[in-house]
């Protein structure tokens, strides 16, 4: 253990740690569960990235000295390559960001110091003086939040699309697969298995091009603002040159959030330091894409139920090994995960929501809770999209023979005489079927409400699943239609 003393006092750190006594005394303040910063890469990431366009910036500015500045980049480098993973302990409970950011600045300050001098202390390189200059945890962390963000949106979107993709294949493959409809769990009328997979594309697709529409919002930062918005400590040419250099070191472009009708100059950075709307919003949008995916893997439960006592109308594949340790089994529990998975996306959402509305006065202060419930959900849901649609949505088969002997045998296809002989005769055809166990088409001709061949045609089930083929089929035989 080697002693290391701030303004509190003296505190033993760990000899192989690279943090220091501040990261050590927040990780003691906060004892409250193991969820440490340890578990969130993607945030000391962003985070390495914000100090080394700091220290770019600072130097050329004639801030900081260029060979300090060059030992800090060259730290941050390594956390940004994960070089130094398990050495970020502090507990992601801990304000906004506050604890993480001197356990990032310890790290860096110690790893620069070792290039610059072969040993781990602060002499050369100071983590408040040196790495933190021009900043504030309260500038940093919200905008470390935005970078970590913006990045999870795209694994989501892409796993959104695999399952578009797999949506489109089946409604080609299954677009003359006639099934019964059915309205409250009752019969319906037919309709296609393409039809089924297309209206599902497009909810995800809806939900999906909503989540891409969010993704400019975590493009801006509030770098320059410091403590409380108003850039008290920043250096002159840092705010003009921070986020061109900050957009170089990560590959994207992050900006300062600046209004056409200003009232109040910066009013973007007073906002973002202050407001976490947008989480709420983004994690509102994350639940809906996955309830819209919860809602495919439902019906496929349901439509898979059986195979004798059940509807039977779709097939699932098979897993590797069952639930049960039987050896074939199909993936409905993939289906039952989703559901736990949106169980998930909607307390991710209360508390994305809570931590938004909850902070007071000039500091989103308890958002690292909401934040960090939110990079976990949208993990999650990325990770369960791909796995659903891997190992179960992309084998789905459907049990042809019997769909289209449901559709057939169907009394709502009397709907068609009721159409043309009016409502009533309709309701005969129907109850003759049920109390005969005979179809409508049966029922018509036995009756000889119709020839045999207008019968052929208009109780053709896969023709009735095109609105623009039953209505040249009215057209046909106007002629015979008997309602006043």
């Amino acid at each position: 253990m080697r002693l290391e003393k701030d303004s509190l006092g003296e505190l033993e750190v760990p000899d192989e740690a690279y943090y220091g006594v501040q990261t050590v005394r927040c990780s003691g303040n906060y004892k409250i569960g193991n969820h440490t910063y340890n578990e969130f890469p993607e945030v000391i990431r962003a985070m390495a990235e914000i100090k080394k366009a700091c220290a770019i910036t600072n130097s050329e500015i004639g801030a900081l000295n260029h060979v300090k500045a060059e030992a800090i980049c060259k730290a941050a480098d390594e956390l940004i390559a994960g070089k130094f993973a398990g050495h970020f302990p502090v507990n992601v409970w801990r304000s906004q960001g506050t604890g993480v950011n001197m356990n990032v600045n310890e790290v860096i300050a110690n790893r620069a110091n070792e290039i610059l001098t072969g040993k781990r202390a602060y002499d050369q390189v100071h983590p408040n003086t040196h790495v933190n200059m021009c900043q504030s945890s309260n500038d940093v962390f919200p905008t470390a939040e935005a970078i970590v963000l913006y990045r999870l949106i795209d694994p989501l979107v892409a796993s959104a699309k695999e399952i578009e993709k797999t949506l489109e294949v089946k409604a080609r493959d299954f677009k003359s697969v006639v099934r019964l409809g059915r309205t409250g769990l009752q019969d319906a009328l037919p309709m296609t298995w393409g039809q089924v997979f297309a209206g599902w594309l497009r909810s995800v697709q809806r939900a999906r091009e909503q989540l891409e529409s969010l993704k400019e919002v975590f493009s801006y930062g509030v770098l320059g603002g410091t403590a409380v918005g108003t850039g008290m400590g920043v250096m002159p040419g840092y705010p003009e040159r921070i986020f061109e250099n900050l957009s170089k070191v990560l590959g994207f472009t992050m900006k300062q959030k600046v209004y056409a009708d200003e009232v109040i100059p910066n009013s973007g950075i007073f906002d973002g330091m202050r407001n976490t709307d947008h989480h709420s919003v983004l994690m509102e949008v994350v639940k809906e894409l996955v309830a819209s995916v919860t809602r495919i893997a439902n019906d496929l439960l349901l439509y898979a139920s059986g195979p004798r006592s059940g509807i039977n109308e779709v097939k699932l594949p098979m897993s590797a090994e069952g639930t049960q340790g039987y050896e074939h089994e199909n993936t409905a529990y993939l289906c039952e995960m989703m559901t736990d998975v949106l169980g998930e996306m909607v307390i991710a959402e209360d508390m994305t929501f809570y931590s938004a509305n909850e902070g007071q006065l000039d500091h989103g202060s308890i958002n690292s809770g909401g934040f960090i419930t939110l990079v976990k959900a949208i993990k999650l849901a990325s990770h369960a999209l791909s796995l659903f649609n891997n190992e179960c949505l992309k084998g789905v088969e459907v049990n042809e023979e019997l769909l289209r002997s449901y559709a057939e045998k169907s009394t709502s296809l009397s709907t068609m005489v009721g159409s043309l002989f009016g409502y009533p005769t309709g309701v005969k055809i129907a109850k003759q079927a049920i109390a005969e166990d005979l179809s409508c088409k049966e029922v018509a001709i036995k009756e000889h409400v119709l020839p045999e061949d207008v019968c052929e045609e208009i109780f053709d089930v896969l023709a009735l699943t095109d609105r623009n083929k039953t209505i040249e089929l009215f057209k046909k035989y106007r002629n015979i239609r008997k309602v006043d």
